[in-house]
């Protein structure tokens, strides 16, 4: 082998390594393609053909624990437990908001299929949820009543400022039996272009895409999010087989390509 290719193929092996050294250490650069045809469908048709879920059929071992009418309809707390063994992936939607699609979950093998966050809702309507095992669909629902809509106008939360930088992410991650209870709180204005400013000009769309949680350095849940999920967001989910000093990484990345990293270790 001459010089200059030695030199060409050392070259490239170096670059892929540290390419992939990169993304190991830069979680957000790994977070997968947002699903635009699904969150921008109009109505829950069009959302579930775009995911595959149109076919679903009832599952009665889905938990769905949300308000039967909810006081504030900008902030509706959403705990989402799946009891069908092998389950993969929890999808939400909301049939009558203006994109029914609210967030997709994927579970590596030690999470636990069990989500909670907080939805706008824009009127009366049916909460549903899709879960997947392997090939097949499963759906339950359950009806929120609302007063007054949450995804803009009378609802919505004040309009937050436009931010410069993405804020530290405050995670608790505790540990119960063996299994890391996580908990994020995301400062992040989740604008979805429906609000006016008060001199009644439209607020841009700016909210979160992706979200992608690591234990140690190995994913453990990703997921992408969509218009209706509230002002400074809040999930929480569940990792078994968690000890004590583990450390929990969460990664966001947002439409304007803002995006923040941090972490928490696992407390006894």
């Amino acid at each position: 082998m001459d010089a200059s290719r030695r030199r060409m193929m050392t070259g490239t092996a170096a670059a892929l390594a540290g390419s992939f050294l990169a993304g190991l250490l830069r979680p957000g650069t790994l977070l997968a393609a947002w699903n635009q045809r699904a969150f921008d469908a109009k109505n829950l048709q069009d959302a579930l053909q775009a995911l595959g879920m149109d076919r679903a059929v009832p599952g009665r071992d889905i938990v769905i624990d949300a308000p039967d009418a909810a006081e504030n309809a900008a902030f509706v707390p959403v705990q989402i437990t799946s009891r069908i063994p092998g389950t993969q992936s929890i999808a939400v939607f909301v049939d009558r908001n203006p994109w029914p699609h609210i967030a997709s979950f994927e579970f590596a093998q030690d999470t636990l299929p069990f989500v909670a966050l907080r939805l706008r809702v824009a009127e009366t309507s049916p909460v549903r949820v899709v879960v997947r095992v392997g090939e097949s669909y499963y759906i339950a629902m359950k009806d929120v009543r609302v007063v007054a809509g949450g995804c803009g106008g009378a609802g919505a939360a004040e309009a937050a400022p436009v931010p410069t930088r993405a804020e530290p992410i405050k995670i608790r991650a505790r540990l119960e039996g063996g299994v890391a209870d996580l908990r994020a709180l995301v400062t992040h204005p989740m604008e979805n272009g429906l609000r006016t400013d008060p001199a009644g000009r439209s607020i841009p769309n700016h909210f979160i895409q992706n979200l992608d949680v690591r234990r140690n350095g190995k994913t453990v849940l990703e997921a992408q999010i969509g218009r209706s999920v509230s002002t400074n967001p809040l999930f929480a989910f569940k990792v078994q087989g968690a000890k004590a000093g583990d450390r929990f990484t969460l990664t966001w990345r947002d439409n304007k390509d803002l995006t923040r990293t941090d972490e928490a270790t696992v407390s006894g």
